[in-house]
């Protein structure tokens, strides 16, 4: 029945709606489609995922958000203060202990997988818990970022906008995971504003609201993606006021500055290194399975394949050493280091805070090693993972070909639409090109950096893709046989 009638009512908006270029027929089917793609969504997650992925964690988001909400229920006042990010570590210890994605990392608004938390957690008041009916606020969230970003460009393509229009909504990494219940739909709606306020059509009133929410939304969301979007924007202007006529200047430009930067300043390049060279090294630790222990000032982690050497309680909440054997010490947040500590039998027990499963898509990077020299030297490989892998001879499931033939797919038309169009295109067009072309490179390396599972790099490229997309769109004109 809820279902049903938050149905209704996000469908009376999306009747509501006013877009140039598009009809009320085109912006319902549009909300269809999008609602089709929530339900594919469920269904591949609920029917061929399964452990081992750490794609899939739908369901822990929405465990922990019903066990937030239920927090309101108990003292109101306190419920706030978690909304608020205004919570003691006490507080945590009474309500949360059970949950997934809170009882970890650090007390701030800043982070992105308790403020999906938060917006769940208000869902299910309506909700109750049914997903579906989170499904469909999530899906609503990301269609009006697509009509966005389709009023953002829809001046510069010089065809029937309706082909654009369904284009996005039948772009299958786009609608796919911004049809979750996760952080994609609110990171591609703050997305989608900064990008209409840069480039579409508005007063000035429009573009400051939408800078303003946008940027909210990619801070709690994808901060990373909002810092390849910022790191991207010196690009664009050097192209629109000092290069005009030579666009591929700017890059290069922007390139050898940081270079600079990064020769002048020691400290800076090493603490880079170091925040690329721990996120690699934590994502490695979970893409491989293995059981994280808290061990009073620190955590340790052991692999999967010296469970034989420890002892675990059977409700799996405490573990000791039951022969001798050697872990990795793990300090709390982003410090160093992170190193081998011999532990002796009869120690612990310690408290268990994260067991995992090997995941099935999960590949073997070159350790960055706190070495900004083997930073660069990793960047062909990190490039080249985010942006084409998983292959067919890739591991992981069956749905790494329909991933791989969009990459083929994509690529096709990127390259398409680059050689034909390149020669119709005014400067303005171009200059946009080589922002957005930027921007997806700085955002797949940074993946391809610290990524070793496939299933996490095609959900996390998802911005990248989308501005390829946009890029084969730009300034095309309609082809014609000769």
């Amino acid at each position: 029945m809820i279902f049903s009638l938050i149905l209704i009512v996000l469908t009376w908006f999306v009747w509501k709606f006013k877009t140039d270029g598009l009809s009320r027929t085109n912006l319902l089917i549009g909300w269809a489609i999008k609602v089709l793609f929530g339900v594919l969504f469920m269904i591949i997650h609920t029917k061929i995922y399964g452990i081992g992925e750490i794609t899939v964690d739908w369901e822990e988001y929405m465990e922990d958000s019903v066990t937030l909400n239920s927090v309101a229920y108990q003292s109101f006042g306190d419920y706030l203060k978690f909304l608020f990010g205004m919570n003691s570590e006490a507080a945590v210890q009474q309500y949360l202990t059970s949950t997934h994605h809170w009882s970890a990392g650090d007390l701030d608004l800043m982070n992105d997988s308790r403020n999906v938390l938060r917006v769940n957690s208000l869902i299910v008041f309506l909700s109750r818990g049914n997903v579906y009916v989170h499904i469909l606020f999530f899906s609503f969230f990301s269609f009006i970022g697509i009509r966005e970003i389709f009023s953002a460009f829809k001046d510069r393509v010089f065809y029937d906008k309706r082909w654009f229009w369904f284009a996005l909504l039948l772009f299958p990494t786009l609608n796919f995971w911004t049809s979750s219940v996760l952080k994609e739909p609110l990171m591609i709606l703050g997305f989608a504003f900064l990008l209409n306020a840069m480039f579409g059509q508005l007063p000035l009133q429009s573009r400051s609201w939408r800078i303003a929410l946008g940027f909210v939304l990619m801070l709690g969301f994808k901060p990373y993606v909002l810092g390849c979007l910022l790191l991207s924007i010196p690009v664009f202007l050097l192209g629109k006021w000092v290069f005009k006529k030579r666009v591929l200047l700017a890059p290069i430009v922007v390139l050898a500055f940081f270079t600079l930067i990064f020769a002048v300043f020691s400290g800076f390049r090493e603490n880079v290194t170091h925040r690329l060279t721990r996120m690699q090294f934590d994502f490695i630790n979970v893409g491989r399975g293995g059981t994280h222990v808290y061990a009073d000032s620190c955590f340790y982690y052991f692999r999967s394949d010296q469970y034989a050497d420890l002892d675990f309680s059977p409700d799996k909440t405490t573990v000791h050493a039951k022969n001798n054997l050697v872990s990795k010490k793990v300090t709390f947040g982003m410090e160093y280091p992170f190193h081998d500590i011999r532990l002796k039998s009869g120690e612990g027990p310690w408290k268990v805070v994260f067991i995992g499963e090997p995941c099935g898509s999960y590949v073997e990077l070159t350790p960055i090693g706190n070495s900004f020299g083997q930073l660069l030297k990793n960047v062909p490989e990190a490039l080249s993972n985010a942006a084409f892998r998983p292959t067919f001879w890739d591991p992981g499931g069956k749905l790494k070909i329909i991933s791989f033939l969009e990459t083929i797919g994509l690529f096709i038309l990127l390259a398409f639409g680059i050689w034909y169009n390149w020669r119709f295109r005014k400067a303005e067009e171009k200059n946009l090109i080589v922002f957005l072309v930027s921007f997806s490179v700085i955002l797949l390396v940074l993946i391809g950096w610290t990524t070793p599972v496939l299933g996490a790099i095609v959900r996390y490229r998802m911005p990248a893709y989308l501005a390829l997309f946009l890029i084969a769109f730009i300034g095309s004109r309609p082809f014609k046989f000769k």
